[in-house]
């Protein structure tokens, strides 16, 4: 999604900076889904070669895993969180199945935006967000922030700091 709808879809003024997954993360996971893509592939044409014209529920099954890989392999680069001037635009974990397909096909969908003041930390291991809502209770945002490099983790926090004092 381009910045300027985002600004107009969520009241986090003007966004500064877009975070990804690091490098490294990226690539090892384009290239195993690649390789589960070519194996889903390669074993679709065996089987069709063994099966003749007919279908089997495995040709459809190996197709479909190849199918997702392609996918999976695509959204690997997408942006992971959006540094705006009033909150950070975070991309939320799916937790039911079906929020994991229409993820697939809208990946906006999951993008959750939260003002600065309300954001209590992060969870150890960058899987989860800690927020006070206005009544004091906290949610706790399940989001994918593990894959992020050391100096954009430090990025977050310091923005995080920074704004959370004014």
């Amino acid at each position: 999604m381009k910045r300027e709808e985002l600004e107009n879809m969520f009241p986090c003024g003007t966004i500064q900076e877009e975070i990804h997954n690091s490098t490294v993360m990226v690539w090892g996971f384009q290239l195993l889904y690649a390789a589960i893509a070519v194996w889903g592939i390669y074993r679709s044409v065996l089987l069709y070669r063994e099966l003749g014209s007919g279908m089997n529920i495995w040709l459809i099954l190996f197709v479909m895993v190849a199918g997702y890989a392609l996918l999976r392999m695509y959204q690997q680069d997408d942006v992971e969180v959006y540094i705006a001037t009033e909150g950070i635009i975070l991309k939320r974990t799916p937790i039911l199945v079906k929020e994991r397909i229409e993820r697939f096909f809208a990946p906006d969908l999951c993008l959750t935006f939260v003002h600065y003041q309300g954001i209590m930390g992060f969870g150890e291991d960058w899987k989860t967000l800690y927020v006070q809502t206005e009544t004091g209770s906290i949610y706790i945002v399940p989001i994918s922030l593990q894959f992020l490099s050391h100096q954009d983790k430090m990025k977050v926090l310091d923005r995080l700091s920074r704004y959370k004092d004014i």
